[in-house]
Order: structure tokens, then C-alpha cells, then sequence
């Protein structure tokens, strides 16, 4: 039997097995018929792996979809626009206008393709302006390259649902004073300026009164935050230094112990910590540390090097005087994180199933982090 004798029937059952980008892709210029089923097989499609992202990673119908077909797929939650597919925007923009229950963006496009939809949830995207959004207040994840708590502070009462906000801030900061954020539950904070100036994200995050994580990457010369005012509804933090920076730099008035234990009282049940890069952290701080947050079950500490099999015994000892558990990573025992935590990860990739911060994001370097966690009910 030749292969186009193959029932169609047949055919797409095998076409159902395919989830390379690529391979659709060669499939669907092998005839028209075969062209047909693959424009059949795209309107399925809930994952595809992208050979074309610098990292490995799945998407939700990509933009790609336009060679296949003009209708619109009933599944088409997610859309990425990609200047290295060779589309331009006007062809990205007619595609998104057919997408009629389009819920996530990124766009990596200047032209802002975001203005032309109107059921946005998720968004991802060098800059915003809330103007270019046909109803901002859907929106629930932001994910912002470049952007500033200024602007934050400009475009924070067009965003009331926001559940979820990953920004990177290249530039002299001040500090926010705008909305308070009601319903944030995951902040992402990436500073990275050279020279270093001021961090004033722990400051925005005393107006996020219910956020319940936080993952932070700062080169700072220094950190304000108001020791005076309690955050109880954080339980997962992450605090990542500039080493390459700090090492060299004698001038960082917030590397110290004193600082960082006064910062960290103000989150008094956290369960889930991380500190890494800390270079002045040692043994005798993480024996501090463990008095100070009672409610602490995980403390990560594998990337400060000074911290020793000491501080592991300590905590261990601690554990069995008061009945208390909790997990303790350092350098020497960093290869049981993966074992201990199997349903976490510190892969990279764009999108991650399941609006999940301890699963997608806590053992991940800021780079690494998600442009999308994707609700489970989508």
C-alpha cells in the first residue's frame, strides 16, 4: 500500500502523535491532502514544542499557526509573536484579531499587537501602556523586560486583577507610591543597574497586602525597606544578589546580617526562603535565622559558600529540641533539593502549567523564570 493510501482516518491518528513544530510543518507541504490533516491536527493543538526558542519550551498555538490555517482554533488560549519567525506585525495583528478567545500575549513585536484584543489575561511584553489595552483590567499576569515602579505606579489603577507581576528595571529607580495592589499573590522583581543605586522593591511590596510570594534580583548599593510594618501573608521568598557584582564592591551598605535579619522580621511566617549569593552569609546567621521565623519548613542557602555542614548539624539539632522540621540546602547537600522536591523545577521554560510559585519558580535563577503560569481550569 502506498503511504497516501493510508485511510485519513489513519493518518491523523498518527498526525495526533506529532508535537514538533517542525515536523508539522514539513508534513503539511507534502501534498494537499496531507496539508488538509495537518490543518486539522493544528486545530487540536494545546502544546508544541519550538525548536526556534533559545530555550526548550511549549506554548499554547504559536504564531506559526498562520501558515496552517486563517480559521480560528477552538483551543487557542496562548499566542507568541516572534520577530525571529520573519512575520511582520501586520500579519501578527490579523491573526490575533481572529482570535476570539485569545487569553495570553507575548509579544516580542515594538508594534503593540496587545491593543487588538479584548479578552487578555496574560501578557508579556517590552513595554506597556495601558492605553493600548482594550480592557486592562482582565489582565492577571504582566510580565514587563523593561519598566520601572514609576511607570507602576502610573498604570497600577488600570490593572485592579493583577495576580501576577514580573518586571525587570535597567534604570534609576524611586520608590512606589501609587494603588495598593489587592489582589498581587507572585512578585518577580529583576533591578540590575550599573552603578548600583537604590532598591526600593521591598517597599512596593508593603502595599501588596495578600502576596504571598516574591522572587528577587537586585544589584543595589543599598535596600529600603520599613522594619516597623509586618507583611503576614508572605510565605515564599527568594533573595538572589549580584555576586559577580557584590564580590569587588566594598561599598554595599545592605550585605550584612543586621540588614538582611531586620528585613526578614518583617515576614514573620514565612515557610519557604531562599538566599542566594549572599556572600557574608555564615554558619552563625542561619542558627539566628531559624529562631527568628518560626514557621519556616525549607531555608536554601546552596549558592553562599561560607555557610557549612556546622550550620546543617545546628539546624538538625534544632529541629529535634523543639519539634520542628525543616528541609536545610547548602552547598554541601544541594543535590538532595531534586530528590526531596520532585514535583518542582528549575528548568527553563516560557510557560509552565499551573498558577503554582514553589513548583515553577522558587528553585529557579530570575532569568529562568516563567513568562506564564497557566491556571489549570484553561
Amino acid at each position: 500500500m502506498l503511504i497516501n493510501e493510508i485511510p485519513d482516518d489513519c493518518l491523523l491518528a498518527i498526525f495526533d502523535y506529532m508535537v514538533n513544530l517542525d515536523h508539522l510543518i514539513n508534513c503539511y507541504k507534502v501534498c494537499v491532502k496531507w496539508s488538509n490533516l495537518i490543518t486539522k491536527r493544528a486545530k487540536k493543538v494545546k502544546y508544541l514544542i519550538d525548536k526556534i526558542q533559545v530555550y526548550s519550551c511549549f506554548m499554547l498555538i504559536v504564531i506559526h499557526f498562520l501558515i496552517f490555517s486563517d480559521h480560528r482554533s477552538d483551543s487557542s488560549d496562548i499566542v507568541e509573536l516572534s520577530p525571529e519567525i520573519h512575520l511582520k506585525a501586520k500579519h501578527a495583528i490579523e491573526f490575533v484579531r481572529k482570535q476570539e478567545s485569545l487569553k495570553g500575549l507575548i509579544n516580542r513585536f515594538d508594534e503593540p499587537i496587545e491593543k487588538y484584543c479584548d479578552k487578555l489575561e496574560m501578557l508579556s511584553v517590552n513595554t506597556i501602556n495601558p492605553n493600548n489595552l482594550r480592557n486592562s483590567s482582565r489582565i492577571k499576569q504582566l510580565d514587563i523586560w523593561s519598566y520601572s515602579l514609576k511607570a507602576l505606579e502610573r498604570d497600577a489603577h488600570y490593572l485592579p486583577n493583577l495576580e501576577r507581576l514580573k518586571i525587570q528595571i535597567k534604570a534609576p529607580d524611586y520608590f512606589y507610591d501609587g494603588p495598593v495592589l489587592e489582589k498581587l499573590k507572585i512578585l518577580e522583581f529583576h533591578f540590575d543597574f550599573y552603578p548600583r543605586k537604590i532598591f526600593y522593591g521591598f517597599m512596593l511590596m508593603d502595599l501588596c497586602p495578600n502576596l504571598q510570594s516574591a522572587h528577587i534580583f537586585m544589584n543595589a548599593t543599598n535596600w529600603y525597606f520599613n522594619e516597623t510594618l509586618k507583611h503576614e501573608c508572605l510565605q515564599d521568598l527568594v533573595i538572589q544578589l549580584d555576586r559577580l557584582g557584590y564580590e569587588n564592591d566594598m561599598d554595599i551598605r545592605n550585605d550584612n546580617w543586621n540588614n538582611l535579619k531586620r528585613l526578614l522580621m518583617k515576614y514573620p511566617n514565612l515557610k519557604h526562603l531562599s538566599l542566594r549569593d549572599i556572600w557574608k552569609l555564615k554558619d552563625e546567621h542561619i542558627e539566628e535565622l531559624v529562631h527568628i521565623l518560626p514557621n519556616l519548613v525549607l531555608l536554601d542557602v546552596n549558592a553562599c559558600d561560607k555557610v557549612t555542614q556546622r550550620a546543617a548539624d545546628y539546624v538538625q539539632d534544632y529541629c529535634k529540641r523543639y519539634g520542628r522540621s525543616i528541609k536545610f540546602y547548602f552547598k554541601g547537600n544541594r543535590d538532595e533539593i531534586e530528590s526531596d522536591w520532585p514535583q518542582s523545577s528549575s528548568k527553563s521554560e516560557v510557560i509552565n502549567r499551573g498558577f503554582d510559585f514553589m513548583k515553577h519558580c522558587f528553585f529557579r535563577d530570575h532569568i529562568f523564570l516563567p513568562r506564564f503560569l497557566i491556571p489549570i481550569d484553561y
